[in-house]
């Protein structure tokens, strides 16, 4: 038997919606979207320019190319507090192993202050809210914490957190982790992919949200 896969994205759209799982990834339901091209392509900029500065590199041309609302989101970054930080990686990759299932995805930034590690997540997007990302949270820090901790970087969940640095807004929400946060955390993802497993209760989790989601003109519910 082959042993599966599960990214961030699965994860979280199982938990969104069941049945919205089963037309992507089951049924492979293709549905040609309207994607907003320019507030992708900004986050995409903003991302890359990020990713090379603190890597070292030379961005002086990317800096001079970005458009005046991305400039205004690069000096929000540059004055932010992420200076008085000891840089660790970023953009950086996982895999790991939770019991029996692998787990892959990739994190913004990794830092290191005052012996504790911090994980940044950039948001460029317009009216960012905490509670929209609660399952990101859950699935950064419950990774992150097994990959430090497997490292002998850490040795408990009080020595690592994540903050999402909304650049629109200028403003930093940080997330703290501790021991209950930790089993929360974990009960919760091997949940879901054990109800993914058992193929059974695709169902619907109808909302007000329902007429925006692309799946919805082929959704049996609706």
């Amino acid at each position: 038997m082959t042993t599966q896969t599960y990214t961030l994205s699965k994860l979280q759209m199982f938990d969104e919606c069941p049945q919205k799982y089963k037309l992507c990834y089951i049924d492979k339901v293709h549905i040609i979207e309207n994607i907003n091209n320019s507030a992708s392509q900004k986050g995409n900029n903003l991302h890359n320019l990020i990713n090379y500065y603190l890597k070292g590199m030379d961005v002086s041309r990317l800096i001079s190319a970005l458009t005046p609302q991305e400039k205004l989101l690069w000096h929000n970054f540059i004055t932010s507090d992420v200076k008085n930080y000891k840089f660790v990686s970023s953009e950086y990759s996982f895999n790991l192993k939770l019991d029996e299932y692998w787990l892959t995805g990739r994190i913004d930034a990794l830092f290191e202050y005052g012996g504790d590690y911090i994980i940044l997540d950039w948001k460029t997007g317009e009216n960012f809210l905490p509670e929209n990302v609660k399952f990101q949270t859950s699935f950064y820090l419950l990774c992150m914490y097994e990959i430090l901790k497997s490292k002998n970087l850490i040795k408990k969940p009080e020595e690592l957190s994540l903050n999402y640095m909304d650049l629109t807004s200028d403003s930093i929400v940080k997330i703290k982790f501790d021991e209950d946060s930790y089993m929360q955390y974990k009960n919760l993802i091997l949940t879901i992919i054990n109800k993914i497993n058992e193929g059974k209760n695709f169902f619907c989790n109808k909302t007000s949200k329902c007429k925006l989601c692309k799946y919805y003109r082929a959704c049996p519910y609706l």
